[in-house]
């Protein structure tokens, strides 16, 4: 049996993966400074991993669900101590920060596996759930054993380099987190109360800030580096504020017939997607699922 060592096992993420690894047979270790939460793991089902020689000298699989700025940290540190035989697992939703540091642990020998689950803690199953791999090391069973646990589970398993993933994740992740940040921060900013308005608003604004209080339950270090720590998001962000900004200056200058026109010239673009005639029938289901939950 393979053990793994769940560093941020604590953390939500990090407990998923602590179960489902469990699950598909593997021996799962916690390690986390964080130790309330992780008594409570261990000792419900999973041993605690203190010290980072305990960690290092008897894990086949590291796996870091960790903030991506100490994943950086920790890759390099655990590095230095662990086997070449060990595999090191990275989660990151954001890549730019930890490229460099993969790029010279992998040149050394050291066994790195850059992976991006496209789903959050709350998931129930990996049936129908994408997983992004960034990076893979050649020659590498545990690696390998890693991969196909995720796929014998249902989940689709997609190749992207770093470069490239950092630049879909800005337009996927970064861009829609911006825009639900600047929506609450300016509802609050200017003296709105959330309860009245959830109580008069309607389907579009409910299933909008449902989105946004869905991404507030992340941490600040992450979403910090969700939009701030890809180079594409920059460029990506500031095309968006000039859009805003000529729909602001339309309506200012009572420019219907142009705001008009640019609102149909977006349908051919969305009528590209397969499923955009359905979308109204879904976006009301899925208000529908989130006033009964």
């Amino acid at each position: 049996m393979e053990v793994v060592t769940i560093v941020g096992g604590s953390g939500r993420m990090g407990a998923w993966f602590a179960k489902f690894l469990e699950t598909h047979g593997y021996q799962v270790l916690i390690s986390d400074k964080k130790r309330p939460e992780t008594h409570k793991l261990t000792r419900n089902k999973f041993q605690n991993a203190s010290k980072e020689e305990q960690i290092t000298g008897i894990s086949d699989v590291i796996l870091f669900a960790t903030p991506t700025r100490l994943t950086r940290t920790l890759l390099g540190k655990i590095a230095a101590q662990a086997p070449r035989t060990t595999l090191l697992v990275e989660i990151s939703s954001i890549k730019e920060p930890v490229k460099a540091t993969i790029r010279i642990l992998s040149r050394k020998g050291t066994q790195v596996l850059s992976i991006h689950p496209m789903f959050g803690p709350g998931a129930k199953n990996l049936q129908g759930k994408t997983v992004i791999i960034t990076h893979k090391p050649r020659h590498s069973p545990h690696a390998d054993k890693f991969i196909s646990t995720l796929r014998s589970a249902g989940t689709e398993i997609v190749f992207c380099n770093l470069e490239r993933h950092d630049r879909i994740v800005a337009a996927t992740l970064a861009l829609p987190h911006l825009v639900n940040c600047a929506l609450i921060e300016t509802l609050r900013r200017t003296g709105y109360s959330i309860d009245e308005l959830k109580r008069l608003g309607g389907t579009t604004f409910k299933l909008q800030v449902l989105i946004a209080e869905a991404i507030y339950h992340e941490s600040a270090e992450n979403e910090a580096s969700i939009l701030a720590d890809t180079k594409s998001s920059e460029k990506l962000f500031r095309a968006y504020l000039r859009q805003a900004d000529e729909i602001v200056h339309m309506i200012r200058e009572k420019r219907r017939p142009q705001l008009t026109s640019r609102l149909r010239n977006d349908l051919p673009y969305l009528r590209r997607d397969k499923s955009f005639k359905t979308a109204y029938g879904r976006f009301v289901t899925a208000v529908e699922a989130s006033n009964h939950s």
